[in-house]
């Protein structure tokens, strides 16, 4: 999130009474990001064609409802949820719609299991709610049409080879999961097979060049070697079956190049927005120092280095790390961001001198939000140092916990604002802003 001299934006405005509990005030209708006009509503905004695994697949759970009355619906769930864990009051505020509304998924995890259809061995797509039962997935209304395209003709591929697919009643089979990447500029694809074992590499590889001689512009193919009994996705090893190393993408007028493993935001479109959002908040950073906590591949870390920040990104995923440091190198970023892998909480000993006294942190975590001891660790020290925290959130149950944490005591909440990551479902990127 980089960019420009910045002050709240006047649209969204905190008003505090220090001798009362702190009340989150939003002014204007929403946020707007800068040189674009005012988005407004379309009449109807329903999907054309009503999915027809909703109730199966529980995902999305207004699909075939207008737009708008899905996105009011969500937001009203957050902000009570937000006031009854926090016991904090706010006017309601729009939240910022989603640029798209369909097809804007450009990630998709999904699971392989052995199939009951004796004329299909293989099921994929996602689990049911609370059961490990799949519903089968071929053209998903979210997904970019790219991946629908290339699970539809992975099966009978799959059906033809000699992989099986894996039982986890039994630990037995071979492939888990399917992880399929889309570049949203220039829709090149990557795709990641987890498996159990090592042994179909070059079975692999005939079936890649297979999709490849019927259109599907596959830059990338990897193989993820998971063996353990656990409902993690990936292991900890990659090997590349065929293409490039990477998946390009850009973002924020930032080039990337992405592994296997590593995360980038599934709606690239909505996160640009908060990205920028992020930008203007932290405003001209006059080599202060900026922590971009659960960094990614880089895309925050690189935006407050440009901002003039001197920025450490912290990563648990090794291989994004790498990528970040990459992704700095080919951004050409000066100064150049510093990264460290490892979990935060266990990391708060190992920050480089230069960086231990922060006047801005963003943290940008899993659903789970944060541990204990990193809620504790903010909290002091936001209260000692006088810095800045920027919260984003996917979950805002977890949101809603950690700042009632956070500020206890010293800390305030001064703004919350809420965009649209996710149309159609239950969930919602939230920001919050603490100091």
């Amino acid at each position: 999130m980089p960019s420009g001299d910045a002050k709240l934006n006047k649209d969204m405005q905190l008003d505090s009474d220090e001798n009362q509990n702190t009340k989150i005030i939003f002014r204007g209708d929403r946020w707007k990001k800068p040189g674009r006009a005012k988005a407004d509503f379309p009449e109807n905004d329903a999907t054309n064609e009503p999915c027809k695994i909703k109730t199966e697949c529980g995902v999305c759970k207004s699909i075939n409802d207008e737009y708008k009355e899905s996105l009011d619906s969500k937001f009203k769930d957050g902000i009570h949820i937000l006031e009854q864990f926090n016991g904090y009051c706010s006017n309601q505020v729009k939240p910022v719609p989603a640029e798209r509304k369909l097809g804007y998924r450009c990630h998709a995890k999904l699971a392989v299991r052995k199939s009951d259809d004796p004329d299909n061995r293989f099921s994929i797509g996602l689990f049911k709610p609370e059961s490990h039962d799949i519903v089968d997935i071929e053209n998903c209304p979210l997904h970019r049409a790219s991946i629908n395209r290339l699970i539809a003709d992975l099966k009978p591929c799959l059906q033809e080879s000699s992989i099986e697919p894996y039982i986890e009643s039994e630990n037995s089979g071979d492939l888990r999961y399917l992880a399929v990447r889309a570049s949203h500029h220039t829709e090149e694809v990557m795709i990641t097979f987890v498996m159990t074992n090592k042994s179909h590499k070059e079975a692999l590889k005939r079936m890649v060049m297979e999709l490849r001689n019927q259109g599907h512009v596959i830059s990338s193919a990897h193989m993820n070697i998971n063996s353990d009994v656990t409902n993690v996705i990936f292991g900890t090893t990659s090997s590349r079956i065929m293409g490039t190393d990477r998946l390009r993408e850009s973002i924020c007028d930032l080039s990337f190049e992405i592994g296997p493993t590593s995360f980038f935001q599934v709606n690239p479109w909505q996160a640009e927005t908060i990205y920028r959002r992020v930008e203007q908040l932290a405003g001209f950073g006059n080599n202060k120092v900026a922590w971009d906590l659960y960094c990614g591949t880089g895309q925050i870390a690189m935006l407050l280095a440009k901002a003039g920040y001197r920025s450490l990104g912290i990563e648990v995923n090794p291989q994004a790390t790498r990528d970040a440091q990459k992704n700095s190198i080919r951004n050409q970023i000066v100064p150049p961001p510093s990264f460290i892998t490892g979990k935060v909480e266990e990391l708060q000993t190992s920050f480089p001198d230069w960086a231990t006294e922060p006047e801005l942190i963003v943290v940008n975590p899993a659903r789970k939000g944060l541990a204990p001891e990193v809620r504790t660790y903010l909290r002091n020290k936001i209260t000692t140092t006088k810095c800045q925290l920027i919260y984003i959130s996917c979950e805002v149950e977890t949101l809603a916990r950690d700042l009632k944490e956070i500020c206890q005591g010293a800390p305030k909440l001064r703004q919350v604002e809420s965009f649209d990551m996710f149309p159609f479902t239950k969930n919602m990127e939230w920001l919050a802003v603490i100091s």
